[in-house]
């Protein structure tokens, strides 16, 4: 679709506001509540398929507001940048606040009318990037994303023509998939409440004509 003979290489950075939680400024896991109006997302609820809202903790109103620059936004794109790296999620909606643990960085569209975010999303799951990760990282004991490699990582733009062309076939792919995770979370979430009602006996299924 692209012709990058005639495309200009660019830095990714230069698009984007890219940020991660600098440290944990003395939160223990003790600190986690069973429930609040404030959600974090941590390495595991990160996974290879998105975000795991039944994996993300809840934290105190003071650990949210403490980090402003990684309060999470709709439309916003999370990264794992620390041990298995790559790991990519999507904001697509906000039922609560919401922030992030180390280990992820907050990955915002900052220029929407030249790069669409859906095309830095799959520029992220690339085997372009991924590639200019590996090399970044080979070697490593623990392998780690650095802000400044955002930076330095060069990518062919496509014409404003070309873009929306992108836009027009992945738009609606990508809204169906990222509704078909939404959707998988909220079965996996019905399932885990009548499971135990099941075995318990408190559900009986013994009448039911199927």
């Amino acid at each position: 679709m692209f012709n990058s003979a005639k495309t200009d290489c660019v830095r990714l950075g230069d698009y984007l506001y890219i940020k991660g939680r600098i440290g944990w400024k003395g939160l223990k896991k003790d600190e986690y509540l069973d429930q609040s109006k404030y959600r974090i997302i941590n390495g595991e609820s990160l996974t290879k398929s998105g975000v795991d809202w039944l994996k993300a903790g809840y934290i105190s109103k003071n650990r949210y507001i403490e980090s402003p620059e990684i309060m999470l936004k709709e439309g916003d794109i999370l990264l794992s940048k620390d041990g298995t790296i790559g790991k990519i999620g999507y904001i697509d909606s906000l039922e609560t606040h919401a922030t992030v643990a180390s280990g992820i960085f907050v990955i915002r569209n900052i220029k929407p009318e030249i790069i669409s975010t859906t095309f830095i999303y799959y520029l992220l799951k690339s085997r372009l990037f991924k590639g200019f990760i590996a090399a970044r990282t080979e070697g490593s004991v623990i392998p780690h994303l650095y802000q400044k490699d955002f930076m330095q990582f060069e990518f062919p733009l496509p014409s404003s023509d070309e873009m929306k062309a992108f836009d027009a076939i992945t738009k609606p792919m990508f809204s169906m998939i990222i509704g078909n995770l939404q959707e998988n979370q909220k079965l996996s979430r019905l399932r885990d409440e009548l499971l135990p009602k099941l075995m318990s006996g408190e559900i009986d299924i013994s009448i039911t004509d199927l």
